[in-house]
């Protein structure tokens, strides 16, 4: 049984705390979540060459997420007991079943992304 643990990722040494999503690219380079710090205003790029899936909601919609795991102080955390994980395990009739899949999360004041991966993603700094 899934119960969503969240717990704190941080990608690189000096990204933590808050940010914000300046926009999501899906090409064939994968999945690029550019982001925002939003206290020292430098932009990211959060890159997923390879991904299962990802999802993108407001924050809004995610009511129930926020209910049972009160607020975020950081925006990047890794789900472990993942229910979404556990759904694409169902939906898949188990293909990925034992693969070390990781459930990423990105929580901003606007935006809830999820993502998951096998691979850790690489991430560059555009100052």
């Amino acid at each position: 049984m899934s119960t969503d643990i969240y717990s704190t990722w941080q990608p690189i040494s000096n990204l933590s705390g808050r940010v914000t999503v300046d926009k999501v690219e899906d090409t064939d380079e994968g999945l690029a979540i550019y982001i925002r710090q939003v206290k020292s205003k430098k932009v990211f790029r959060i890159l997923f060459d390879s991904y299962v899936a990802y999802r993108n909601m407001d924050e809004s919609y995610r009511a129930r997420t926020f209910s049972a795991h009160g607020s975020f102080e950081n925006s990047f955390n890794i789900v472990q007991s993942s229910s979404w994980l556990e759904w694409v395990h169902a939906e898949s009739q188990g293909y990925y079943q034992g693969n070390d899949i990781i459930h990423y999360s990105v929580i901003t004041d606007a935006d809830c992304i999820d993502v998951l991966s096998e691979f850790e993603p690489e991430v560059d700094i555009f100052e």
